[in-house]
């Protein structure tokens, strides 16, 4: 819950369960009392709870928000997003590439759901979109939902390094199974009938190494595993 703002001169705003500092004020005589005039931008930063982070999603190897996201982030009707979506001046390929009209489902207190058609915003596409919104707390806001992109585009390199993972981990286990193969087939075969005591001593080890690679394979490529069940 925000608190008073403890920058520059002003004075306290009572009756209300958020304090408010004024930022800005001027006095004019009205019916022998004081009207106190102050900066609405002030108080509604004050006042007005602030989300903790942006909602930003990876979808098809991109991030991207959603209109309803920042319509909440930025504390404005999704309606009026849309719309300033739909009127911004820029090219159908921008607009295409950057903003994708898609639908939502919405919980109702029935039980039931609808659908709510929104946008999915890109980077660039939130970038363009913003450039609309004034003020010290909007500029605020983008900074947050930008830095969040990048927190999000830094993640988009992770999956190809589990990729890289999974293809070692595949060819591990193509490996070692071929070696339990012959290990199954003639090597074990062999060292038992001249009772040598690696007979013993690698049956457990070269088990267990199949066991191992197979483990480590099923979990890196679960969709590969299941696909050839």
């Amino acid at each position: 819950r925000a608190g008073p703002v403890s920058a520059g001169p002003g004075s306290m705003l009572t009756g209300i369960s958020t304090p408010v500092r004024l930022t800005t004020y001027k006095v004019v005589e009205s019916l022998g009392g004081e009207f106190i005039e102050f900066n609405i931008e002030a108080a509604t930063m004050a006042t007005v709870p602030t989300l903790a982070q942006p909602e930003i999603r990876i979808i098809n190897g991109q991030a991207v928000t959603s209109s309803l996201a920042v319509a909440d982030y930025f504390i404005k009707r999704h309606a009026d997003v849309i719309r300033k979506i739909e009127s911004l001046e820029c090219s159908t390929l921008f607009r295409q590439r950057n903003f994708a009209f898609t639908s939502i489902s919405i919980n109702q207190p029935n039980g039931g759901t609808r659908k709510l058609p929104c946008y999915q915003i890109t980077r660039d596409g939130f970038a363009f979109l913003a450039m609309g919104f004034t003020g010290k707390r909007a500029a605020q806001f983008k900074e947050a939902y930008i830095n969040a992109f990048n927190q999000m585009e830094k993640q988009l390199s992770i999956p190809s390094v589990l990729s890289d993972a999974a293809h070692n981990a595949s060819v591990l286990y193509s490996y070692i199974s071929s070696i339990h193969q012959v290990w199954l087939q003639q090597l074990y075969p062999m060292l038992e009938k001249a009772e040598s005591p690696l007979a013993v001593s690698l049956y457990d080890r070269i088990n267990d190494a199949v066991a191992l690679a197979s483990l480590i394979n099923m979990t890196l490529n679960r969709s590969e595993v299941r696909g050839r069940k």
